[in-house]
């Protein structure tokens, strides 16, 4: 037995010392063809006059390989195939490496994908040099000279054009496999693109214009918004991904099936920042023997992080997110201006857009039913941008009359730029100097103050027998009385509160609005950069059901958000994952650039004048 190991270790050996030896040989050969062949361009006049004499000593061959190589590139040029002869080096250069360093899976992909290639352009590129320069016989050799006469004869040079530019057709049909279907479905979405952006636009203005409710200022605002946003160059095309996809797809196959992990189908989604990879296993693969290839498929897409989801709910599919290397940027006119956004928010009672699915859809979630929202991540990730989109949106989508804000920015300047809108949009407190709370000693005040809003809120409803904000309003309509506004409360830095006051104090507000305030018509958005459990308790979790993660530098805080791990895979510039009831959606957050947030501002505040404060009750002040 012993003896056998030993013999079979030799024979192996002896295997790998032949495979190393063919392989340089075959290395060596390429090099020696392509120079040869090279050096015949420049000199084969001088060398081909004196072929027949080329091996007396007296001769001296001008080719950079000498007489040998002046010999071989004569007829492998000029006697055979002519330039394409330089496919036969690279042919052997390539199947050198293969055998040096290069696994098996590659060798079968590469030939599959290549020999036909190089045996098409073998024929086709001596006969297409011999029409086009026919005095130039080195480039078509004989092969193209012969083929390429015999052709003229039975086609004409007419025919022969004709027949080159058909091959050439059906080349690029047969390597990209396109069909009819590919070619109508292509014109299909460029014609439906162009047709997308112009309807969408038409039936925006068409139901602003035909809706009666929708007042006059309701569509200036929109006209004012239309030209604001669209100055923006448009986006690039998704087929720039497109090489990407098959290569990327093609590893993936090739790593899980070095791990014999058997699949049955592969799909690519193409989002805004990243691309999921949905593979569908053969029945019996273990699901863990996929999430522990994390590192190994990261290494060989060459990716800077990537995210498993094993499996994806509501499918029979584990999930490959892997970034885009290109990002696609997602601009706040192609959510606020389209078909899809409209259709979504137009039954909603608060409607907030999140931005653009892995799907490539846009996600418009109702505040009113979430009904609190916690966002959280690591500095300039992307919370104060989401946070602008929000009210933007907001603002666009809902009347002064019919929703308030109420802003605490501990930084100060994060949300200063709304203050032109102050008196059109914002409850304050009486007597109030400041419509943004920025001075962190009157936090208390306005948190008192609006938990006596909401009270007095349910006073009323008890009067006229009604369960919610929506019934009440459409009860007093009635009565001609009080229209009651849906009041928005933002916090940009929560963690900021908990250092400056008494921790209890604030939590116990803050507790009380998330638990009782929805019905009222009260909701509250709490933003924070430092996701530690000594901020976000269990009491606030608890309360606050749809969270919005953006990158965070740990597990810990990612399970501290969303009570799993994710958000510290995620690659930053808006880059997020919303989780709403047990469900997880990763999302790109629209970008807007602060010049253009100006500018909507000053529109609002010129336009809105007549509006004053809406005034919170007196806080108590015990």
């Amino acid at each position: 037995m012993y003896r056998n190991k030993i013999k079979k270790k030799e024979r192996k050996n002896e295997k790998k010392t032949l495979k190393t030896i063919f392989g340089f040989f075959l290395l060596g050969n390429s090099i020696f063809l392509f120079l040869s062949f090279f050096s015949f361009l420049f000199h084969w006049k001088n060398d081909q006059s004196q072929l027949e004499k080329l091996f007396d000593k007296e001769i001296i061959a001008e080719n950079l390989l000498g007489k040998m190589g002046a010999t071989v590139s004569h007829y492998f040029i000029h006697c055979g195939i002519g330039v394409s002869a330089f496919f036969i080096p690279i042919f052997l250069f390539f199947t050198g490496l293969k055998i040096l360093f290069m696994k098996k899976e590659f060798f079968n992909n590469f030939y599959k994908s290549t020999i036909y290639k190089f045996l098409f352009f073998i024929v086709w590129l001596p006969i297409f040099f011999y029409v086009i320069i026919p005095d130039q016989g080195i480039f078509s050799g004989i092969f193209g000279f012969e083929i390429g006469n015999y052709l003229i004869h039975l086609f004409g040079i007419v025919g022969l054009f004709m027949l080159l530019f058909t091959s050439i057709i059906f080349y690029w049909i047969i390597i990209f496999r396109i069909n009819d279907s590919t070619i109508k479905n292509g014109m299909k979405k460029k014609i439906q693109n162009i047709n997308k952006k112009i309807d969408t636009t038409l039936q925006l203005c068409n139901f602003f214009d035909n809706h009666p409710e929708m007042d006059s200022s309701f569509r200036k605002k929109k006209n004012m918004l239309y030209s604001i946003l669209y100055k923006k160059k448009e986006d690039f095309s998704f087929i720039d991904f497109k090489i990407d996809l098959e290569s990327n797809k093609k590893k993936i196959i090739q790593i899980l099936n070095h791990y014999n992990i058997e699949i049955c189908e592969i799909k690519a989604n193409i989002g805004p920042t990243i691309t999921l990879y949905e593979i569908y296993p053969k029945v019996g693969t273990r699901i863990s023997k996929i999430k522990n290839l994390k590192n190994e498929i990261a290494l060989n897409l060459s990716a800077l992080s990537i995210r498993i989801i094993a499996p994806i709910p509501g499918k029979g599919s584990i999930g490959i997110e892997i970034p885009n290397y290109k990002r696609f940027p997602v601009y706040m006119k192609d959510i606020l201006f389209s078909e899809e956004s409209h259709k979504k928010s137009h039954k909603m009672e608060l409607p907030i857009s999140l931005g653009k699915t892995v799907f490539n859809e846009i996600l418009i979630v109702d505040l009113a039913k979430m009904p609190h929202l916690l966002i959280a991540g690591s500095t300039g990730q992307g919370k104060s941008v989401g946070l602008n989109v929000m009210i933007v949106f907001l603002l666009y989508q809902k009347h002064p009359k019919d929703i308030k804000f109420i802003l605490i920015d501990p930084k100060k300047v994060e949300l200063s730029i709304y203050k032109k809108i102050s008196k059109s949009y914002f409850a304050t407190l009486p007597n109030s100097i400041e419509p943004i709370i920025t001075d962190l000693h009157k936090v208390k005040n306005i948190l008192n103050s609006l938990c006596k809003e909401m009270d007095q809120r349910y006073a009323l409803f008890e009067k006229y027998k009604v369960r919610n904000i929506k019934e009440y309003n459409n009860v007093i309509k009635k009565y001609n009385k009080y229209h009651l506004p849906y009041i928005i409360l933002i916090i940009d830095e929560f963690a900021d509160l908990n250092m400056n006051h008494k921790k209890k104090q604030i939590e116990i507000y803050i507790t009380r609005l998330a638990q009782l305030a929805r019905a009222v018509g009260i909701h509250l958005i709490i933003a924070t950069q430092r996701p530690s459990v000594d901020v976000i308790t269990g009491l606030i979790k608890s309360n606050f059901t749809a969270r919005i993660a953006f990158r965070v530098s740990s597990k810990i805080d990612s399970r501290t958000i969303l009570d799993c791990t994710g958000a510290e895979q995620l690659i930053g510039k808006g880059d997020m994952l919303f989780s709403n009831r047990n469900e997880l959606i990763r999302l790109q957050c629209p970008f807007m650039e602060l010049s253009d947030i100006q500018k909507i501002v000053d529109f609002y505040g010129n336009n809105n004048k007549k509006n004053e404060y809406f005034f919170l009750p007196e806080p108590d002040l015990s």
